[in-house]
């Protein structure tokens, strides 16, 4: 057996080819996305709490904080349907979750942001927190990324019927 037979064994082996090809059953997550969200915003407080790298609470931050950033993205994979593909296309009623579930989280998340926006302005005013050094800029941009992954997720599995056997835990 060769190098490249070794691998797609192991591709399939792994379940990973239900990713690749897109080939899983789309799912209603209406709990998991509030998980990813709170251990985004833990994960960026404790990073913009902790002074230094060499500090063991930054990473613990480090590690929430990306895990659930990446986790947005798998969560994303996993959730209803946004992405057509050959053999499946979208059907009217996807079309239809898709668009409304866009909107609703760009309109969410452009709220949050103008909030976040108008809050940064106004934090050195009266002593509140704000960020300080470009690291956590650097964070905020990420989770405001993660956010916009994870939004349009979380909303359509909302928006759409929860299936008799679809079990989230």
């Amino acid at each position: 057996m060769t190098l490249l037979e070794h691998m797609d064994r192991l591709v399939y082996a792994s379940r990973l080819d239900r990713i690749v090809f897109m080939q899983f059953q789309p799912r209603t997550l209406r709990w998991i996305p509030l998980l990813v969200v709170a251990a985004l915003v833990a994960g960026y407080v404790i990073l913009a709490r902790t002074p230094s790298v060499f500090v063991r609470d930054f990473w613990i931050g480090w590690l929430l904080f990306y895990g659930a950033v990446l986790a947005a993205y798998f969560v994303r994979l996993a959730g209803p349907r946004f992405t057509p593909t050959a053999r499946n296309p979208l059907d009217e009623r996807e079309l239809t979750v898709k668009v409304r579930a866009h909107a609703i989280a760009g309109m969410l998340l452009a709220g949050m942001t103008m909030l976040g926006c108008f809050y940064m302005a106004t934090a050195g005013l009266p002593g509140l927190w704000h960020p300080q050094g470009w690291y956590d800029w650097f964070n905020l941009g990420f989770a405001i990324q993660a956010a916009a992954v994870l939004l349009p997720t979380w909303v359509a599995s909302w928006l759409e019927p929860r299936a008799a056997d679809d079990s989230e835990e």
